[in-house]
């Protein structure tokens, strides 16, 4: 194939390659945000809305460009042709944000697919530790320490990191054999967080980037309105130990107060990576 036309070829491709990924990582965040909204019952912000259909037109024209015309003059009022627009000039991405995003992505996650997995469980006949058809209360803890086991986690994550990767096989060999169940999902989501460009300072000092408690603030309405007959969420500040701790958010009037005798899984929560406990009430 002469060598113009294998660039041509090989061009196309890639750019469909991008276009795909592009559009359905743009689509993937606009039905996070859309569902986020909707389940705190604030509704998706009118100028967001907008720009997002702008970057989605401008995306689509050079294989929808009718359609792209028609959004760009016709729905969103633009004066000129969309043959003529440029790309937005794309600001460099805020770390924190992005961090808390995802933050808040996992464990909205976790703490919908616990409550499935309950349903499961009760579905096949089995007990369960709690019943999600019946009302129900949901409890998050926030660790604002980390444990000691934790130090020495940053520390081998630290001699393991490249600068671009982190080798957890050798991080795995240096851990003491009885802390690796609950060490190792540790090692992971720092290497998770290095890998994905967050500054290995950031990672290391063991700073979140985000306040974690003003973010479960954000989460209580949200997280109410998505569980299945939730009439109730608390989150809870946990203090060393994990014993006790203080209410910092929730839907009744119990903000500030002292709380003690803790389930046990109250203990396994670290900054960054919150637990969870459900009960009928």
């Amino acid at each position: 194939m002469h060598v113009a036309k294998l660039t041509l070829v090989f061009n196309s491709y890639m750019y469909k390659a991008a276009l795909k990924t592009g559009f359905y990582d743009l689509t993937s965040a606009r039905d996070f945000y859309r569902e986020a909204t909707k389940a705190a019952g604030v509704g998706m912000h009118a100028d967001l809305v907008k720009q997002y259909t702008k970057l989605q037109a401008l995306l689509l024209t050079p294989i929808a460009p009718h359609w792209a015309e028609y959004m760009w003059r016709d729905v969103l009022g633009e004066s000129t042709s969309i043959q003529n627009a440029l790309f937005p000039v794309v600001a460099e991405p805020q770390v924190s944000l992005t961090t808390a995003r995802e933050y808040v992505r996992q464990t909205s996650s976790n703490i919908t697919s616990a409550e499935g997995a309950q349903q499961k469980k009760l579905a096949k006949g089995k007990s369960a530790a709690f019943d999600p058809k019946k009302e129900k209360k949901l409890t998050v803890f926030a660790a604002q320490n980390y444990p000691a086991w934790q130090s020495q986690c940053i520390e081998l994550v630290r001699e393991a990191f490249d600068g671009m990767a982190v080798d957890v096989k050798k991080v795995s060999q240096k851990l003491d054999k009885s802390q690796t169940k609950k060490a190792m999902p540790f090692v992971q989501g720092l290497k998770k967080r290095l890998e994905s460009g967050e500054s290995k300072d950031t990672v290391f000092e063991r700073n979140l980037g985000f306040e974690e408690l003003d973010v479960l603030r954000e989460m209580v309405a949200g997280l109410k309105q998505t569980l299945q007959k939730c009439v109730g969420v608390e989150i809870i500040s946990v203090a060393e130990g994990g014993k006790t701790g203080i209410v910092v958010a929730g839907t009744d009037a119990k903000e500030g107060a002292e709380v003690a005798d803790l389930p046990q899984v109250a203990e396994m929560a670290v900054p960054g990576a919150p637990t969870f406990h459900f009960e009928n009430v």
